[in-house]
C-alpha cells in the first residue's frame, strides 16, 4: 500500500524546490552584478590615481622625496578597492605599500611621467585589486539575497500550508472520516464539513453535494418512520432547546449570561490563537446607574438595562458578534475577526447611540451615557486576561470623566 502524504505537504515540498532554484539563479545573477560593480569601482579608483596621485608621485620622484612617495603609496593602498601598490623608478629602486601576498599578476600599470613634460617616464606604478573586498561584497549581497528568499519561501510555505490545511486538508479529512464510518444504520446521517459560507463553490463542495444527493435519495426510500414518535421527539427537542437557551441567557436583558460568556469567550480566544484572525472585546458600563435606581426605582433601572441591551444587539453582526451581561449594569461585547481599531470605532458608535437614545418608563424619559473599554486579544492572552485588560480600559474611561471609549493602547476616543 502506498504511503499517505497530505496535499499540503506535497505542495509545500514543490514550493521549497522552486524557491531554492530561484534563490540559486538569483544568487548567481547577483554575484555577477556585484563582480561587475567592483570592477567598475576599481577602474574608477585607477582613473582617480592617474589623475590625482600620479602627478604628485612624479614630482616626489623628481625631487627625490622618499617620505612623500611612501605617504602617497600608503594613501593609495588604503583604498578599499586596492590591496597592494609598487612603484619602480628608472634607477631600479622600488617603493611598495599594502599586502604583498595579495599582489595580482594582472595588476594595472601606470607610467610616471617627467614633471617638466618631456617625453618618457621616470617610473612605473603597479596597482593590484583587493580580492577580499570583492569576496566580502559578493558574500554580503548574495547572503542577503539568499536570506530574503529563504524568509520569503518560509513565510509563503507556512501561509500556503495553513490555507491548505483549513481549506482543503481539514474538509477532506472530515469527508474521508465520514466515508470510513458510513454504515447501513448511518446512511441518513448528514455530511457536515463545517466550512465557512462563501459566494462560490469548489470541488469539495461538489463532492459534498453528491453525498447529500445520494443520502436524500436513500432517505426518500425510508418510509417506516413513526409520525407520533417524530412529533414527540420534536417537542422534546424544542423543550431541550428552550432549557438550553434559559441556561445561557440573561432573563432580564435577553443577552447571554456570565456563565455562557466564560465558556464561549475561552473558545473564541482558542480559535483566535489557532486561526490567527483578530479578536476584540468591548466592556461597557452604564454611567451613574445607581442614581437611576435610587431616583426612579429598580423597575426604571431594568427598563434602561433592557434598552441598552437592545442597542447593543441591534448593532451586532448576526451570527458573528455577540453580547453578554457581565453583571449589574456591565456588558461584554465580543467581536470575532475584528482588530482593535475597528472595535474602537464600533464602541464609539455604540456610545453615541446610547447617548442619543431616550428610554421611557412610566411616562418618564430617561437618558443615560455609558463608558467603554476596548482590548484586542494578544498572543499570550486567555479569556480571563483579555477581560481584565478591557476592564482596566473601562476603569480608565470612568476615571477620565465617563461617557468615552478607551482602548488598550491607552488612546481615548
Amino acid at each position: 500500500m502506498d504511503a499517505f502524504r497530505p496535499l499540503a505537504s506535497s505542495l509545500v515540498r514543490r514550493i521549497v524546490v522552486v524557491t531554492v532554484a530561484c534563490a540559486v539563479v538569483a544568487a548567481a545573477v547577483q554575484a555577477s552584478l556585484t563582480i561587475r560593480d567592483e570592477r567598475e569601482a576599481f577602474d574608477r579608483a585607477i582613473a582617480n590615481i592617474a589623475q590625482t596621485n600620479v602627478p604628485l608621485l612624479s614630482v616626489s620622484l623628481w625631487d627625490i622625496e622618499p617620505e612623500a612617495i611612501r605617504r602617497q603609496l600608503a594613501h593609495i593602498a588604503g583604498q578599499p578597492e586596492i590591496s597592494y601598490v609598487r612603484l619602480s623608478e628608472r634607477t631600479g629602486h622600488r617603493f611598495e605599500a599594502g599586502s604583498a601576498v595579495l599582489r595580482d599578476a594582472n595588476a594595472r600599470s601606470l607610467d610616471i611621467p617627467y614633471p617638466d613634460g618631456r617625453i618618457g617616464s621616470i617610473g612605473r606604478l603597479e596597482v593590484s585589486a583587493n580580492p577580499q573586498t570583492l569576496y566580502r561584497h559578493v558574500a554580503g549581497k548574495v547572503g542577503f539575497l539568499v536570506g530574503g528568499y529563504a524568509a520569503l519561501g518560509f513565510a509563503l510555505c507556512a501561509l500556503i500550508a495553513l490555507m491548505l490545511r483549513m481549506e482543503v486538508e481539514q474538509p477532506m479529512r472530515r469527508l474521508a472520516r465520514f466515508t470510513a464510518e458510513l454504515t447501513p444504520d448511518r446512511l441518513t446521517t448528514p455530511l457536515a464539513l463545517e466550512r465557512k459560507p462563501r459566494p462560490w463553490r469548489d470541488e469539495i463542495d461538489l463532492v459534498a453535494e453528491g453525498f447529500r444527493k445520494l443520502q436524500d435519495g436513500i432517505q426518500g426510500h425510508v418510509a417506516n418512520l413513526d409520525a407520533q414518535v417524530a412529533s414527540r421527539t420534536a417537542q422534546l427537542q424544542a423543550a431541550l432547546d428552550e432549557i438550553r437557551a434559559l441556561t445561557v441567557t440573561d432573563a432580564l436583558t435577553g443577552c447571554f449570561n456570565r456563565r455562557h460568556l466564560d465558556a464561549r469567550l475561552a473558545e473564541e480566544t482558542l480559535r483566535r490563537h489557532r486561526s490567527g484572525y483578530p479578536l476584540a472585546i468591548i466592556v461597557s458600563d452604564i454611567d451613574h446607574f445607581k442614581k437611576v435606581n435610587d431616583t426612579l426605582g429598580h423597575a426604571a433601572g431594568d427598563t434602561v438595562l433592557r434598552g441598552v441591551a437592545e442597542v447593543f444587539k441591534e448593532a451586532m453582526r448576526q451570527r458573528v458578534d455577540w453580547v453578554a451581561r457581565y453583571g449589574g449594569e456591565e456588558f461584554v461585547i465580543v467581536l470575532p475577526d475584528t482588530d482593535l481599531a475597528r472595535a474602537a470605532a464600533i464602541a464609539e458608535r455604540l456610545r453615541v447611540a446610547i447617548e442619543r437614545t431616550s428610554f421611557t418608563h412610566a411616562g418618564t424619559e430617561i437618558n443615560v451615557t455609558a463608558s467603554f473599554g476596548v482590548a484586542e486579544c494578544g498572543d499570550g492572552d486567555d479569556a480571563h486576561g483579555l477581560i481584565e485588560r478591557a476592564d482596566a480600559m473601562l476603569y480608565r474611561a470612568k476615571q477620565s470623566g465617563r461617557n468615552r471609549v478607551v482602548t488598550s493602547d491607552a488612546q481615548t476616543v
